[in-house]
């Protein structure tokens, strides 16, 4: 009798647990991020192709894993900086920011803290890695 009752308890708290998941997940970043221009996949495809360059602020281990072909790292978490971004990108110069996609507050942070350092040439792509990887476009593993 314990073992069903114990059986039952873990069934209920699974079904509970991924319930409140699903919910977690409708989450999305914000459509816009003030003093920067949100691209659609489309028109991120075109910067790439046009040698604009992509700032991915995802995890290390995201990263390695694969990104966008070309994409500078810099997670948000310690390395996006403005000294750093200064390294890789001039003030006025155009520059895509991604992350995961529409669920992954990574980019909107970032494209907030770049407008605050005076960056003006921000592109959020708010659809980020996923819908690029979904395209089909070039992707890269390894670190830089």
């Amino acid at each position: 009798m314990e073992k069903k009752l114990s059986y039952l308890i873990l069934i209920i708290s699974l079904l509970y647990g991924s319930s409140v998941w699903a919910e977690g997940s409708k989450w999305q970043s914000p459509e816009t991020v003030e003093g920067s221009v949100t691209v659609s996949l489309e028109q991120a495809k075109v910067m790439h192709a046009n040698g604009v360059k992509f700032v991915d602020v995802r995890s290390i281990r995201q990263y390695k894993k694969r990104h966008i072909q070309s994409a500078i790292h810099l997670y948000i978490n310690d390395a996006f900086t403005e000294k750093n971004l200064l390294n890789h990108i001039k003030k006025d110069e155009p520059f895509v920011i991604y992350c995961n996609g529409a669920h992954c507050s990574l980019s909107y942070k970032a494209a907030e803290k770049a407008v605050a350092w005076g960056f003006t040439g921000i592109k959020y792509f708010r659809d980020g890695f996923r819908s690029w990887r979904l395209d089909g476009n070039p992707l890269e593993y390894g670190a830089q």
